[in-house]
């Protein structure tokens, strides 16, 4: 007969499983928060533009 068969129950791999899982949960948590942060320094750049764009219309000036 093959060995394999006979030796039972394959080994538990349970804790490799909750590791990548672990690994897989705060790679992704890390993406989320990388992406906020992205997203508002964006958002920062935008507002500090349309700050400077009203300041040059109130001053008289055209704006390309």
């Amino acid at each position: 007969m093959i060995p394999l068969l006979q030796s039972g129950l394959p080994p538990s791999n349970l804790s490799f499983l909750i590791a990548a899982f672990v690994i897989t949960g705060l790679a992704f948590i890390a993406y989320v928060f990388f992406i906020f942060r992205r997203r508002q320094e964006a958002q920062s750049q935008i507002d500090h533009l349309l700050g400077a764009k009203e300041e040059i219309e109130s001053a008289g000036r055209e704006v390309p």
